[in-house]
């Protein structure tokens, strides 16, 4: 059984849980660095009483541009006054705070996302505009991208389309995995077992016509363990998980 992940950050955790099956890197989203004013960050963290950080990643951008910036003081002591939340649970939390020294308050996935009292928030993306996130916000925003994202490359595609079964962790790799393919790969990827990491790729796969079935949890550790049950059943014939189109 191959399995085709299109996070690199997932790798070793899915390695980790699937003995006896080959678990391969297919990114369908590459980040780049992009400029990052941090005085206007400092000005938005005095105004706000909430930060949301996409991923561990993007805290450790604004660490190291607040650095550069003469700034990371102030920025640090800012965030340590506000609820801090991260939507990349543990791992993002553990990035957090080795970026600023404060454990983030709320430590969950996009659809937990929930800040309660929450006035103002400064939230920082991962590559492009999440708006499933930002509805989750429950306050007013202030957007800042320390990343953006383009379209990974054809051998993404193939090493996908070349896989038993494909595991989507975000919205934006599946429109990307489209937008590279063409029409022939999204015809191909109905035929193999495809796993949506949430509700929001389940979204953009359905968009597509490309039957999946939707993994209860987007935290990576239960995400690897339920794709490679299910891959383990299907394999055996065993499965009545059916896909939704």
């Amino acid at each position: 059984m191959r399995i085709a992940v299109t996070s690199p950050g997932a790798i070793p955790v899915f390695k980790a849980v699937a003995k006896g099956m080959e678990v391969v890197e297919a990114p369908m989203v590459q980040l780049v660095e992009n400029p990052l004013d941090v005085a206007a960050v400092a000005e938005a963290l005095e105004r706000c009483d909430a930060a949301v950080f996409a991923t561990g990643r993007a805290a450790y951008r604004l660490a190291d541009e607040a650095k550069g910036a003469g700034l990371y003081e102030k920025i640090r002591g800012l965030v340590a006054r506000m609820k801090v939340a991260t939507v990349e649970g543990e791992k993002g939390a553990v990035m957090v705070r080795n970026a600023f020294g404060v454990r983030p308050a709320v430590v969950a996935t996009v659809e937990e996302l929930r800040l309660e009292g929450c006035r103002c928030a400064a939230v920082f993306h991962y590559g492009t505009r999440d708006e499933e996130l930002l509805a989750r916000v429950g306050c007013s925003y202030v957007e800042f991208f320390p990343y953006r994202a383009l379209p990974g490359g054809r051998e993404s595609v193939a090493k996908i389309l070349s896989s038993d079964a494909a595991v989507f962790t975000s919205a934006l790799a599946v429109q990307y995995f489209a937008e590279v393919g063409g029409p022939q790969a999204v015809r191909e990827l109905a035929n193999k077992l495809v796993v949506a990491g949430g509700p929001g790729v389940s979204r953009a796969l359905a968009q597509l016509g490309v039957p999946h079935v939707v993994a209860p949890s987007g935290r990576l550790g239960p995400l690897a363990q339920y794709v490679v049950n299910l891959a383990r059943e299907r394999a055996e014939g065993s499965s009545d998980r059916r896909p939704v189109a």
